[in-house]
């Protein structure tokens, strides 16, 4: 299954539990040319709050394809993931320094 597209929204920084949280949307293309499937993780980063934002990035995008992972059917080993990290990202989904909430 590859991962075609990944959008990072409603990025907060979290000042209780001290991390980023945001919404990971991934669209899957599986093998064999079935339906694309999307999937949605709320997923976070234990970065600085003022950390690069490619980091952040990096790290939401990892938690995303670790929940992925522990899905069923990849669980199994039915099925790998792959990304193009760069082509599905594109550029990076928002400013350095999220809003505090």
């Amino acid at each position: 299954m590859k991962v075609t597209d990944i959008d990072i929204r409603d990025l907060r920084w979290d000042d209780r539990a001290k991390c980023f949280r945001a919404a990971v949307s991934m669209a899957m293309l599986p093998d064999g040319g079935a339906r694309q499937r999307h999937v949605n993780f709320i997923c976070q980063s234990h970065r600085a709050h003022d950390c690069p934002s490619s980091l952040i990035t990096y790290d939401l995008v990892t938690h995303a394809l670790d929940q992925a992972r522990a899905m069923p059917g990849f669980r199994r080993g039915e099925e790998q993931i792959s990304v193009d990290i760069m082509s599905a990202v594109g550029r990076l989904p928002f400013s350095p320094r999220a809003k505090a909430g």
